[in-house]
C-alpha cells in the first residue's frame, strides 16, 4: 500500500526540526527541486541548494528552535519560532516563517525576523548602504 504524503504543516514541521538537528540532508529533502524561492531580511535565493548551504553557515550558533504557534491554510503553513542562539551571549530572536507545499515539497519560505546583529556576521557588498529599517 502506498505511503499517504505528509500534511504540508507536517512537512514544514519536519523541515524545522531537521534544521535545528542540523540534519542538512534532511531539510534539503523537504524542498522543492524547481521553483524554489527563498526570502528574508539576510538573503534571497532562487535555489534549494543555496539556501541550504546558507543554512548550514547559519546554523552553528543556533543552540535550539523552539516552535511557539503555527497555522496551516491549504499549502500555506506559518510559524512563529523563537530560535535560541550563541554568539558572545546567549540571545532567542523571533521569527516569522511562512512556508508554501507544492507537490509535496516546501517550494516558498518567506522568513521574517529583526536581522541587525546578525546581519554584521554575513556582510556582503551591499552592506556598504544604510540598512533598511524594515523587512517585509
Amino acid at each position: 500500500m502506498p505511503s499517504k504524503p505528509p500534511t504540508p504543516r507536517s512537512l514544514v514541521d519536519r523541515y524545522i526540526e531537521a534544521v535545528a538537528r542540523f540534519d542538512h540532508e534532511a531539510a534539503r529533502a523537504c524542498l522543492a527541486d524547481d521553483g524554489f524561492e527563498s526570502t528574508g531580511p539576510i538573503n534571497s535565493f532562487s535555489s534549494a541548494d543555496a539556501h541550504v548551504r546558507q543554512i548550514q553557515l547559519a546554523t552553528p550558533i543556533v543552540q535550539r528552535i523552539e516552535i511557539l504557534k503555527s497555522f496551516a491554510a491549504g499549502n500555506d503553513v506559518a510559524h512563529f519560532l523563537l530560535v535560541h542562539t550563541q554568539l558572545s551571549e546567549k540571545m532567542s530572536v523571533p521569527v516569522a516563517q511562512w512556508a508554501h507545499v507544492r507537490d509535496g515539497r516546501i517550494d516558498r519560505l518567506q522568513v521574517v525576523f529583526d536581522a541587525h546583529w546578525y546581519r554584521s556576521l554575513f556582510p556582503t557588498d551591499d552592506d556598504a548602504g544604510e540598512p533598511p529599517a524594515t523587512f517585509v
